[in-house]
């Protein structure tokens, strides 16, 4: 019986596959405009909330607490030059922050009990990187992406 031959193929390392970044995005209506509010904002609007179950508190703000002792704060959200209205950069998780997108999913779950919708976003492209670190990058968007 002849043996069966296997090809000769070198197996895809996992630094080859394509990347995909998460981000967290909540919206808030001000009159008829709809502007994006930020994960860790959101928790005061939760606290607020007159549908915010306790439990949900409780769990967003354990995630908060979390999240301010293992993230680091950007040091910059654009290249430069940027005088406009709000900061051009925006945040990712990289794929390989894996305990920081599990804690945001219930983060998220937290707010979406309080009644505060949360979207999740992925690319395989944020921009252009302005800062990074070895959780997240902040990029600007090429063009009006997201």
């Amino acid at each position: 019986m002849a043996k069966a031959e296997v090809p000769d193929v070198a197996p895809r390392r996992m630094s080859n596959l394509p990347k995909t970044y998460i981000r967290f995005v909540c919206f808030q209506t001000v009159g008829r405009q709809r502007s994006r509010l930020g994960m860790f904002k959101a928790i005061d609007e939760a606290v607020e909330s007159e549908h915010a179950e306790s439990w949900a508190i409780v769990e967003a703000r354990h995630q908060a607490a979390w999240f301010d002792a293992n993230l680091a704060i950007p040091k910059a959200f654009s290249v430069g030059g940027h005088t406009g209205f709000g900061q051009p950069g925006l945040s990712w998780f990289k794929p390989t922050a894996t305990e920081h997108i599990r804690r945001m999913h219930s983060l998220k779950a937290a707010l979406q009990a309080c009644g505060i919708h949360v979207e999740v976003l992925t690319t395989r492209d944020p921009g252009l990187i302005v800062w990074q670190d070895e959780h997240q990058v902040v990029a600007e968007p090429r063009g009006r992406t997201f």
